[in-house]
C-alpha cells in the first residue's frame, strides 16, 4: 500500500540522517532556490511535503464525501500519539532504556511496556464493550479474565511480552497499535455514546475511552522524555527534526483512516521522492 511505502521511505530517511551532528546539518544541500541552510532543509523539505499530503487528503476526502467519522478523527489523534512515542526513543538502545533516572523512578523500557500494557487494556474493553452493546447487552460488564485471553493470548504468553527488551516491545507494540486501528475505525457515531466498564465505578463512554488511548501515551511519553534527559540523553538537532517527521507521516496516515485509497498515486509520488532524497543525503553525509 502507498501509506507503507510513505512509511519505509521515512525510515530510510532516518537511517541516511540518524546520529548527524550540527556540523553534517551545515554540509551543502539544495532545493531550488534554497540553498543556504543546508542538510537540514532537507528535513524540512521532506516535512513540508508531508502535511502538504496530509491536507490534500483531506480535502479530497471532504470533495468525494468520504469525511473521516468522529472514531476516525479520535484515532488519528491516537496514532499521532503512537508515532511520537517511537519517535522520541528512536535510536536509544536497549542497554540506554533500561537505566532508571533515580532509585525509585521508571527506566524507558518499563514506561514503554506500561504504555503497551495499557493499550491491550483499552482494546480489551472496548473491543467487548462494543460486542456486548452490538448483542443487545444496555449495560456490559467489565470484562473478565477469559474475555481478556480470548482477545491477548495466554497470561503466560503476555508475561512474555512485557518482559521484552525495548527494541522487541516496538514491534508487540505496532501489532497491538494496527489491532486498534482496524478494529474500532468502524465505530459509527452514534455508538460514541455506548457505556463501557473497566476498572472505574461508573461506566465510561467509548468516546472517552478513545480519547484516553492518546493522552495515555502523550502522559507517559512526556516521562519517556524527562527520563531521557535526566540519563544523558536529550534530543540533538536530529533528533528533533526526525521527531518532526514522524509527527508529518503521522498526519498523513491519520487522514487516511477509512480511506486509504484517496489520492494514492499521490502518495506514491511523495513516498519516491522522500526515498530518493534519503539516497542523496547518504552520499552527502558518507
Amino acid at each position: 500500500m502507498a501509506e507503507n511505502r510513505l512509511a519505509a521511505a521515512l525510515e530510510r530517511f532516518a537511517a541516511a540522517t540518524r546520529g548527524a551532528d550540527e556540523a553534517a546539518l551545515d554540509r551543502p544541500w539544495a532545493w531550488g532556490a534554497y540553498g543556504d541552510e543546508g542538510v537540514r532543509f532537507a528535513f524540512l523539505r521532506t516535512y513540508e511535503e508531508l502535511r502538504e499530503l496530509a491536507a490534500r487528503i483531506a480535502h479530497e476526502r471532504q470533495a468525494q464525501g468520504r469525511a473521516p467519522s468522529a472514531a476516525q478523527r479520535i484515532l488519528a489523534q491516537y496514532h499521532s500519539a503512537y508515532r511520537d512515542l517511537w519517535a522520541a526513543v528512536d535510536g536509544l538502545g536497549d542497554e540506554e532504556a533500561a537505566v532508571a533516572p533515580a532509585p525509585d523512578e521508571w527506566p524507558v523500557r518499563t514506561a514503554v511496556a506500561h504504555m503497551i500494557e495499557a493499550d491491550a487494556g483499552f482494546l480489551v474493553v472496548i473491543s467487548h464493550a462494543l460486542e456486548r452493546h452490538r448483542a443487545g447487552d444496555p449495560d456490559p460488564p467489565a470484562p473478565g479474565e477469559a474475555v481478556y485471553d480470548e482477545i491477548l493470548g495466554s497470561e503466560e504468553s503476555h508475561r512474555r511480552q512485557m518482559a521484552l527488551p525495548l527494541s522487541s516491545l516496538r514491534a508487540w507494540h505496532a501489532e497491538l497499535h494496527g489491532r486498534i486501528l482496524a478494529e474500532f475505525a468502524a465505530i459509527a457515531d452514534g455508538e460514541l455514546q455506548l457505556g463501557s466498564r473497566y476498572w472505574e465505578p461508573e461506566p465510561m463512554s467509548l468516546r472517552f475511552r478513545l480519547h484516553r488511548l492518546e493522552s495515555h501515551l502523550r502522559q507517559h511519553t512526556v516521562q519517556v522524555d524527562k527520563t531521557q534527559a535526566a540519563i544523558g540523553r536529550a534530543p540533538d538537532e536530529t533528533r528533533r527534526l526526525l521527531r518532526l517527521l514522524h509527527a508529518g507521516l503521522a498526519e498523513v496516515e491519520g487522514a487516511l483512516l477509512g480511506a486509504a485509497d484517496v489520492l494514492a498515486a499521490e502518495q506514491g509520488r511523495v513516498a519516491d521522492a522522500i526515498a530518493a532524497r534519503a539516497d542523496e543525503i547518504a552520499a552527502i553525509l558518507a
